[in-house]
């Protein structure tokens, strides 16, 4: 089974410091919905509507898609397990992101497929 893994690194408005912080959605088994709602506008540099937000796209710092053969949560707990247990260090889904052993970074591959079949917005 494939899980793909949404991250969005965006401009934080809420504050007068020029911050940033992650919108992730994990566990995506079909990726489709995310065609129109999310890769499109990307490449269309269009405004991203989500369920509860709006995000225009000079706010994205960086748009990623990571591909998993199992939930994050079971690869987080898998790995967490693999330390010892002695050890205050908790295994985050961006450590699973940076072991290309447990996840492939498919954004490219994406986009260059969306590009290929011209899907239209």
């Amino acid at each position: 089974m494939s899980f793909y893994h949404i991250i969005l690194e965006l401009n934080d408005h809420i504050s007068s410091l020029e911050e940033s912080r992650d919108l992730e959605i994990f566990n995506i088994e079909d990726i489709t919905p995310y065609i129109h709602s999310m890769f499109l506008p990307y490449m269309n540099q269009q405004m991203i509507e989500l369920e509860d937000e709006n995000i225009l796209y000079a706010d994205i710092l960086h748009f990623e898609v990571q591909h998993t053969s199992m939930p994050i949560e079971f690869l987080v707990e898998e790995e967490q397990k693999e330390l010892p247990s002695d050890t205050e260090v908790t295994i985050s889904a961006k450590e699973i992101f940076n072991d290309h052993d447990l996840s492939k970074n498919v954004t490219a591959v994406i986009f260059d497929l969306l590009h290929a079949v011209k899907i239209e917005h």
